[in-house]
């Protein structure tokens, strides 16, 4: 299970808002200044599609994870389950 820890501030809001819509994500809080993301498999996404600025989205990973980061450029970002080592 991978999980995606969100800062609960507005420049990270329409991460949240992108998830909610997303088949296969679940969107939990906040709690305690944080959303959390959580999903089977994989989570890919886009900052095109987010709107966020290069600042931003550099930042998107500020409050954590469970998984692997695979890619993380300038435009996409995907995490996968951590291997079980």
């Amino acid at each position: 299970m991978i999980s995606v820890f969100v800062l609960d501030v507005p420049e990270f809001f329409p991460l949240v808002e992108h998830a909610k819509t997303r088949s296969g994500l679940a969107v939990k809080g906040p709690v305690l200044g944080y959303y959390r993301i959580e999903a089977a498999g994989e989570v890919k996404l886009v900052r095109k599609e987010l709107g966020f600025k290069p600042a931003v989205w550099h930042g998107a990973l500020t409050g954590g994870l469970v998984g692997k980061v695979a890619q993380f450029d300038n435009d996409t970002l995907t995490i996968v389950e951590a291997d079980a080592s």
